[in-house]
């Protein structure tokens, strides 16, 4: 993936939606379920990443090799890939870019990437590549309203 990407343009915006947007919308579809008070003291605080609403079961989801097979099967016709930016360590500045995902996109397009979401048409999937997936912390992959 990383040569397709380096070659389209970065974009701070996919389809009208910037970055607030795509966190409030994420949020919404994949961590509904989840307290306040949890999401302000594991997703929310300085040096938490939105994924982190997975990392102590919050929110349902799949992870592991689960979470790769499910993201293989899953119909990426008018998917996207948010690829997140954190400067400062951790969140105090969040940048997300976007592209359009291939329709032939797999788990394995996806090892040695970090803070990349991609997320289904109208998001009802999400499937997140994190930093720590080598420590254990990943892939993840969640449905909307769907009891995984």
């Amino acid at each position: 993936m990383r040569s397709k990407e380096l070659s389209e343009k970065r974009k701070r915006s996919f389809e009208g939606m910037d970055g607030a947007e795509f966190i409030s919308r994420w949020k919404r579809a994949f961590a509904a379920g989840v307290s306040a008070g949890v999401m302000a003291e594991r997703v929310d605080a300085p040096g938490c990443y939105l994924w982190h609403v997975f990392t102590w079961g919050d929110a349902k989801h799949l992870e592991h090799e689960a979470a790769s097979a499910a993201f293989d099967k899953a119909d990426k016709t008018g998917a996207f890939i948010a690829k997140e930016d954190s400067f400062n360590g951790g969140g105090k500045k969040i940048e997300y870019f976007f592209r359009k995902c291939p329709p032939d996109l797999k788990s394995l397009d996806l090892i040695g990437e970090a803070e990349v979401f991609v997320v289904g048409k109208n998001f009802e999937w999400t499937y997140v590549v994190t930093h720590e997936t080598g420590c254990g912390l990943g892939p993840y992959f969640a449905q909307k309203e769907k009891n995984l």
